[in-house]
């Protein structure tokens, strides 16, 4: 196992799932086949929490393996049209997988946006936690650059440490194993309604089915934690 997991910036034991030369293969099948590897060698029951961070293209079954695995489900999107529509995909799959052990959509994460209105709009027509909203932090990307974690940059610059208090609310929400949600997504069509409705006049405009109406009133939020990944970060 100590050949694939490395130990980073915490303690926190990390593994990359390197995908094919561009052009040569397919990345969602190397996430999946690293979700097997990782099951066979009991990395899941080594640990107390796993996150599992990957693109939000559910399409493609790899990408969507980890769901598999799961009891919770973290959707990260921006206040953006494209993200939204990307995230309403996810709830879908996550609705889907639910059918069959018990996955949850712990809520969604806004991220490098200083508005919100769209972020809200959506979760008013499908109903879902917003666990927090990030601005977009110049000091996050110069992280990426120097290969560190934020927490690790406040360690020498304490004026970065309100960026921590970021992540800190979101893990604190996570680590009280909130109930969750099996929300139901929006048809296509629905969800262009809204979101381009409601972002060129700021006014709604939807009607939904019958049957989603139902479901949204009464979504099922009760689950048991048998899974072996704790959090998926799409």
């Amino acid at each position: 196992m100590e050949d694939v997991i490395y130990q980073g910036y915490g303690k926190v034991d990390s593994v990359e799932a390197g995908g094919p030369p561009a052009g040569a293969g397919c990345g969602g099948y190397v996430v999946g086949e690293t979700v097997k590897l990782l099951k066979e060698l009991n990395a899941f029951y080594e640990y107390d929490v796993i996150l599992f961070d990957v693109l939000g293209d559910v399409v493609c079954g790899g990408f969507a393996a980890p769901l598999n695995y799961a009891d919770y489900c973290l959707i990260v999107t921006d206040n953006g049209f494209d993200a939204l529509f990307a995230a309403n995909r996810i709830v879908a799959s996550v609705r889907e997988k639910s059918k069959t052990h018990p996955l949850r959509l712990a809520g969604l994460i806004g991220n490098r946006t200083t508005l919100r209105d769209l972020i809200d709009k959506y979760v008013e027509v499908c109903p879902m936690p917003v666990l927090e909203v990030l601005p977009l932090i110049e000091d996050i990307r110069i992280s990426r650059v120097k290969g560190k974690t934020v927490f690790e940059m406040a360690e020498s610059e304490p004026s970065l440490t309100y960026i921590c208090d970021f992540y800190l609310n979101i893990a604190d929400q996570l680590l009280t194993f909130p109930e969750g949600v099996i929300p139901m997504e929006l048809e296509d069509r629905q969800l262009f309604s809204v979101l381009s409705t409601f972002y060129l006049t700021g006014t709604p405009s939807i009607d939904l089915p019958v049957t989603q109406k139902n479901n949204r009133s009464n979504p099922s939020t009760k689950g048991i934690r048998t899974n072996e990944l704790d959090f998926l970060i799409v």
